[in-house]
């Protein structure tokens, strides 16, 4: 066992919960845009010309459904970078779901389930538990000599 892992604190359950949910967010972001990506072939989005937007968002949900995934695996290892970058993500998730909600406002109850996985990763991730572990594990670190 390296001296990283026997410094850092041992991840508590809600942030254990986090990463779950940060991969369900990755893996909905993704999900939902293919389902855009998609929805560039269906008539109504064809006879208004919006092929290139849809299919854009839904790029930009793919991308960042990877990108979650990713930085997911992180947060176990108490990683500051990873706790700030899943936040980031989850903000521009919550952009693109408001964007779709805009664009389409007849799936806003599809599209609102997908916005409250991303709002409870932010909330646990810097509040009370969840921000304390991560407090305690940059102070069990050791310093990087210079």
């Amino acid at each position: 066992m390296s001296d990283e892992t026997r410094s850092t604190p041992r991840p508590p359950k809600r942030i254990i919960a986090v990463v779950v949910l940060t991969y369900l967010a990755g893996l909905l972001d993704i999900a939902l845009g293919v389902l855009l990506v998609l929805a560039r072939y269906d008539a109504e989005v064809q006879r208004e010309g919006e092929q290139l937007p849809v299919t854009l968002l839904g790029a930009a949900l793919i991308l960042i459904g990877l990108l979650t995934i990713a930085m997911a695996s992180g947060l176990t290892r108490a990683r500051r970078s990873a706790r700030i970058f899943v936040t980031v993500l989850m903000a521009l998730s919550l952009t693109t779901t408001t964007l779709d909600i805009v664009r389409d406002a007849d799936a806003i109850g599809s599209t609102l389930i997908g916005a409250l996985v991303p709002i409870a990763v932010i909330l646990v991730l810097w509040t009370g538990r969840g921000a304390r572990y991560f407090r305690e594990a940059r102070s069990a670190r050791p310093e990087p000599s210079a």
